[in-house]
């Protein structure tokens, strides 16, 4: 490796590291700008850019140290299967009230920025397309949005705590939503498809 290709894994390893913090650490998750994270990195606004070109990819890449808070708290990989994916309410929910500093930091960079990691959110609708096959575009992106906001919502976990619910009684009542919903949709999607074998 080279003195520059050193140089350039360090820098990228710094702007990775204050992004982070806005996550995980001490930065006020309510101050992630691209601004400040080229500040805490010691780099101009314009090499961050150079790094990352928007605060979506920034937020994107770090993305796999957000994972790897849950490396041993889930016994599957959610997104592996549609099955997995829709079957780890109550570890999400479990993992969530025993890190709850980290999701009132994850909602709060969310409502902050309006954006949160989209690099999952690719597999996970594939896997629901997959699923659904027949729907028509315009309504399997509202459901998946809808099933996606159910199953993976900081929300849900704050707002179980608000109302009082252990989280097996949040983790219940998620499931349930769940699938109610997929039913709905799997309805719709065999009528679907049986309209298009009649056509």
């Amino acid at each position: 490796m080279t003195k520059r290709e050193r140089q350039t894994d360090r820098t990228r390893a710094a702007i990775m590291d204050a992004a982070s913090d806005f996550v995980f650490g001490t930065a006020n998750p309510e101050e992630f700008t691209m601004q400040n994270v080229a500040d805490a990195a010691g780099v101009s606004h314009r090499t961050l850019y150079r790094y990352f070109s928007s605060r979506q990819e920034l937020i994107n890449s770090i993305g796999p140290s957000i994972d790897d808070r849950f490396d041993g708290a889930l016994e599957k990989d959610p997104l592996e299967s549609f099955d997995n994916w829709i079957g780890g309410v109550d570890q999400m929910v479990a993992f969530g009230a025993t890190h709850v500093e980290l999701m009132h930091r994850v909602l709060s960079l969310e409502i902050v920025t309006g954006e949160w990691r989209t690099d999952r959110d690719d597999i996970s609708q594939k896997l629901f397309r997959d699923r659904f096959p027949h729907l028509d575009e315009a309504e399997a992106r509202q459901d998946f949005a809808i099933l996606r906001h159910l199953l993976s919502s900081v929300n849900s976990v704050l707002i179980g705590q608000r109302f009082e619910l252990t989280p097996a009684e949040t983790a219940a009542g998620i499931e349930r939503g769940v699938q109610a919903l997929i039913e709905a949709i799997a309805e719709r999607d065999a009528a679907a498809a049986h309209k298009g074998d009649d056509a």
